[in-house]
């Protein structure tokens, strides 16, 4: 647990009135000098998302969701992305990063700073990533009301997740980075087919449109490599950890499986886009 690594902890703000938080009662505890006050979940983590940030009882990716890409990204498929993502941050040389819808945690993993911080929307995948690992920190909390300190992040990564322009502008300080990993024209194009009659290249688009007042790109790195599956097991766990299986043919089962029958690859196609926080205030 963190409470006894001698680390010094993470600098949460209480979702209510925005102070600090700090650990108290042999840190079992988050909690802020108003009173409000956070348990600490036995894997870990801490749950700063407020009943009115929910959208659903249990937001964010599925139970069903966060296992198939737990047990696919175990494999170390996607470790190239996870490594390329690492190189970039760790050029910045930040004190402090975080990242914005970590998922179970793998890419977080491959992150050396002397703080980092994680936050996802679903408690199960924030569960997941905390139990795995011992030098994050990590938050149940959502990407559009982030529980961090204004100007307190040196560099935040969004690895397939939602970003809201706005809130990391507040974060970030000047000078520091966003770097986000995004899909580029060709990402798991023969996963596609088998979902789509008429798969089409995945579009670019601008990162952060929406906030060029704070935001100037000023990096792109283009990640490829192949991603090779052997089982309709790992294959139905590629597909189910993707926004495809909302679009699924009836019988996308039969489909995976005579896919997979003779081994399956298609090329993972990731863009690496670089924003870097303007001195402009919000």
């Amino acid at each position: 647990m963190h409470q006894s690594d001698g680390r010094a902890p993470a600098a949460w703000i209480c979702p209510v009135c925005r102070e600090s938080l700090a650990l108290v009662g042999e840190a079992r505890l988050w909690q802020c000098p108003s009173g409000h006050s956070y348990d600490v979940a036995r894997e870990g983590y801490v749950n700063l998302l407020l009943p009115q940030h929910r959208r659903s009882r249990q937001p964010g990716d599925s139970a069903e969701m966060i296992r198939a890409r737990r047990r696919f990204l175990a494999t170390g498929a996607y470790d190239p992305m996870s490594t390329a993502l690492a190189k970039i941050i760790a050029s910045e040389g930040p004190k402090t990063v975080l990242d914005v819808g970590c998922g179970e945690g793998r890419h977080t993993r491959f992150i050396s700073a002397p703080m980092v911080q994680a936050v996802d929307v679903a408690k199960a995948a924030v569960a997941a990533a905390a139990r795995s690992d011992d030098a994050g920190w990590y938050a149940v909390a959502s990407a559009a009301d982030l529980p961090v300190a204004d100007s307190s992040v040196d560099v935040a990564m969004a690895a397939f997740s939602p970003v809201i322009s706005a809130e990391l502008a507040r974060v970030i300080r000047p000078g520091g980075v966003v770097v986000i990993a995004h899909p580029g024209r060709a990402h798991l194009a023969k996963l596609r087919a088998l979902v789509y009659p008429d798969a089409r290249p995945h579009t670019p688009r601008t990162q952060l449109a929406d906030g060029t007042a704070w935001f100037t790109e000023v990096g792109r790195h283009s990640v490829t490599f192949p991603v090779a599956v052997t089982e309709a097991s790992g294959l139905r766990d590629l597909y189910a950890m993707t926004p495809y299986r909302w679009h699924a043919p009836r019988d996308i089962g039969d489909r995976i499986n005579s896919a997979a029958r003779n081994g399956f690859e298609t090329v993972a196609d990731i863009t690496l886009t670089i924003c870097e926080r303007s001195e402009r205030q919000l």
